[in-house]
Order: C-alpha cells, then sequence, then structure tokens
C-alpha cells in the first residue's frame, strides 16, 4: 500500500505526522511523492486561526477533484477535532477522518471506519523527516495549561501533557544518528514543561540534551515571559551548543489589551527581561509575535503597542490580524475591528519591525559567527542559517566561499538586508 502525505499547520503538528508516517511504514505503508501512485490520499490538518481553516479545505477539495476511483481520501489531524460534527455529512467525498495522534494507532487507517477520534496508544520516538534533514523539531508537550481568550488550542488539543524526558531523549538520539545537527524543542509553551507535573522541568531536560545527546544547537520556541527564570538562563548560559535564541509570544503591549486577552505579564516587567537577556547573552535573538485588531483595541491601545515594539527592538517579529475564531471569548466580545482597520495597522506593524530588523542586521556586520549550511540557490550561492536564525520563520545567511551543505561553519558577517544576511566563509 503507498501513500501521498500533504502536511498543514505548525511544527507540532508535522511532527506529528512524521510519527504516523514513520508508524505506517513499519506495517509496510510506502510513502509516495505522485499522487497517482497512492492508495491513499492523506491530509494532514491545521485549524487554528480561519486561514489555517480555509487552506486545509482548498487542499481537501483539490484532491478530492483528482482522486481516482481506487483511492481512499483520509482527512486528519486539528481540523477534525475541531469541527468533527459538519465535516462528516459536509465532506461525504472523505473516505475517512482521523483525529489527532494518529500515529497511536496507526492501523485505524487500514479500517472501515468513517470516523476515528482522538487516538489513544503509546507515544513513539520513530520518525520520517519530511524537511531538511539537517534540523528537527522535538515536540516535548501537547496541550495548554493557559486559557488566553482567543486561542482555540486548549478546545483542540487538551490541557497541557508533557512527554516523558526519557522519550525526548531517545527520540532525539535516534534523530543525531541520522545526521541531525539542530534540535528544536517546540509546545505550545515549551517554558510549562513538567508543570503539568508538578516541577518546572526545562533546565533539566536543557541540560540532558545539550550532555548527553550533544547536537551542534539545542533551540527553543515558544517561551511564556513568566517562565524564562534564572534557573533557565543559567543552564542556556552553561553550553555552548544551546542557541542564546528567545521567541517570547507577547501578542500585545497594552494592559488593557493583554487583561482582555488573558495574558498575565507587564509591559515594563517585561522590557526589564530582555535588557537582562541581552546582558546575559549578547549574541541573543529575540523574537516575538504580536496580534493587531484585538476587540477594543483603539488608537491608545495600539500606539502603545507600536512604542512598546519601537523600545524592546526585538530581531524577528510576527504580527496576526485578530481572526474572531468559533468557541472563543474573543470572538463574542464587543468593540469588533473592521478589516481595514486591522490591515492597516498589521501593515504599520510591518513596516517598523522591517526597520528594527535592518539596524539590528546592521549592528551585527563584522562579527564573526557560526552557520548551519541548510542548501544552495538557484545561482549557487550557499544558504545557511545562525544561530540567532530560527527555520522557517526567520531570515537567512547567504555565503560566498566553500563549504559543505550539513556543515556548521565560522562565517564574517558583511552586509544586512531587511531580514536577511550576507556572510563569507572564514577558514
Amino acid at each position: 500500500m503507498k501513500i501521498y502525505p500533504v502536511l498543514l499547520g505548525c511544527p507540532k503538528n508535522r511532527v506529528d505526522a512524521e510519527k504516523f508516517l514513520a508508524s505506517l511504514a513499519e506495517l509496510g505503508v510506502e510513502v509516495v511523492l505522485d499522487p497517482e501512485e497512492a492508495d491513499i490520499l492523506f491530509v494532514n490538518t491545521c485549524a487554528f486561526i480561519r486561514e489555517a481553516v480555509e487552506e486545509s479545505l482548498d487542499v481537501i477539495f483539490e484532491l478530492a477533484e483528482e482522486k481516482l476511483s481506487h483511492q481512499r481520501l483520509v482527512v486528519g489531524g486539528c481540523l477534525v477535532t475541531r469541527y468533527k460534527e459538519a465535516l462528516l455529512p459536509e465532506l461525504p467525498e472523505v473516505d475517512q477522518f482521523l483525529g489527532i495522534e494518529a500515529y497511536r494507532d496507526p492501523k485505524a487507517i487500514l479500517s472501515k471506519k468513517r470516523y476515528v477520534p482522538r487516538l489513544e496508544g503509546p507515544e513513539t520516538t520513530k520518525r520520517l523527516l519530511t524537511e531538511n534533514p539537517f534540523y528537527a523539531y522535538l515536540k516535548v508537550s501537547d496541550g495548554c495549561k493557559h486559557a488566553c481568550s482567543f486561542c482555540t488550542i486548549p478546545r483542540i488539543r487538551g490541557p497541557l501533557r508533557s512527554v516523558p524526558e526519557r522519550l525526548i531523549l531517545e527520540e532525539a538520539k535516534a534523530l543525531l544518528a541520522r545526521g541531525v545537527q539542530e534540535f528544536i524543542l517546540v509546545g505550545q509553551d515549551v517554558s510549562a514543561y513538567g508543570l503539568d507535573r508538578g516541577e518546572y522541568a526545562l533546565p533539566g531536560l536543557l541540560k540532558k540534551l545539550a550532555q548527553e545527546v550533544a547536537p551542534a544547537w539545542v533551540r527553543l520556541l515558544y517561551l511564556y515571559p513568566q517562565g524564562i527564570n534564572d534557573a533557565l538562563l543559567e543552564t542556556m548560559a552553561s553550553f555552548a551548543n544551546i542557541c542564546p535564541y528567545f521567541d517570547i509570544p507577547i501578542q500585545h503591549a497594552s494592559p488593557r489589551i493583554l487583561k482582555k486577552m488573558r495574558r498575565s505579564f507587564e509591559p515594563e516587567k517585561m522590557l526589564a527581561l530582555l535588557e537582562k537577556i541581552r546582558k546575559s547573552f549578547p549574541q541573543a535573538g529575540l523574537r516575538t509575535s504580536v496580534i493587531v485588531g484585538f476587540p477594543g483595541e483603539d488608537e491608545k491601545d495600539f500606539e502603545a503597542l507600536l512604542s512598546f515594539l519601537q523600545e524592546a527592538r526585538f530581531d524577528h517579529l510576527g504580527a496576526f490580524i485578530f481572526s474572531p475564531e468559533d468557541g472563543t471569548l474573543a470572538a463574542k466580545m464587543p468593540g469588533q475591528i473592521p478589516q481595514a482597520e486591522k490591515e492597516a495597522r498589521f501593515h504599520q506593524v510591518m513596516q517598523l519591525q522591517q526597520e528594527i530588523s535592518r539596524e539590528n542586521l546592521v549592528a551585527r556586520l563584522g562579527q564573526t559567527t557560526e552557520v548551519l549550511i541548510e542548501g544552495v540557490d538557484e545561482e549557487g550561492c550557499l544558504i545557511g542559517r545562525t544561530p540567532f536564525q530560527a527555520p522557517e520563520i526567520d531570515g537567512v545567511t547567504f555565503l560566498e566561499g566553500e563549504a559543505i551543505v550539513g556543515d556548521i561553519v565560522p562565517a564574517r558577517l558583511v552586509k544586512a538586508d531587511v531580514y536577511d544576511l550576507h556572510a563569507r566563509v572564514e577558514s
């Protein structure tokens, strides 16, 4: 049997899909890159925001139109878990729906059941890597302990559940043996790792990853401000292979809007934390995400956000236009902002961030840093990333000189664009 997969959504979603494909491979199912060769067309969906739902549905409809008479169309992931009641009658062209974490029972896809709810079964550490072979995401937890008024994750993924440390280390060791250079820890809130078991376990996990597995790089994504403490900072500073990279999603900087969002942090304390990080890690990469157009956001609130971003000067920023998601408190709040105004505020934020990003990159010129070589562009130029550039979401570094793809080499930064850098390989 052969399967053609389309994997959508965030890195956490990709990890689930890669484990699912590895579990199917053990049953003799072969992954193919041509849909016409497949017996099963599989879409692992995302449903975090409206745009993700629309993208998932577009892919489903496209495959349904191309489906041959002998093929089965199987849809899994967050879309199924979030909208299962509506999907089954509305999408008769789909042969089977699988809930999240389908890898826990790969035989379900071979069954005749049209709907298989969230699957139960043991955690697996086996992965079929589907992207760049030199880095891999490690999902350290699922679900979320927070109750942000705009977010659908707790409704889809449930409460925080940390993956046992031994399984994370086992998975990392297996991936390292396959040539993975960088491990990127992901979860809805990585800094909450272990709190569901009553312990702040992230520093201990980091130490074991850095010492026992010892990849070239370890990176953290999605750290909530309240989870960044001295124990974490000291652990990160103790190991050269832990990237000084801090992805801290603030979402806003107006105390009034933060309260409506149910985000428990104070902008003044956040600025103090950023200053502390920069003093401890002069080469740190700082990233955040913000939401514009939240219900009730007036000009004063928006100006507070812009002022904060100007002072904080994050290296990387992702801005999102507020989307009123079904089932969230924010969707029912008064003061919904017109779409045109939300888009105008989005562009203002991104214009400001472009200026900050370029200025921050210019300040790094002349420095020598490590670069992980990930490929070659159409013109034969090497492309890589520094420790302060995360894959897929940040800029890249273009290199002059000779290096082998997959290696980490020293390079001198010589030119800055808005988001990308140019460097020369140093011998």
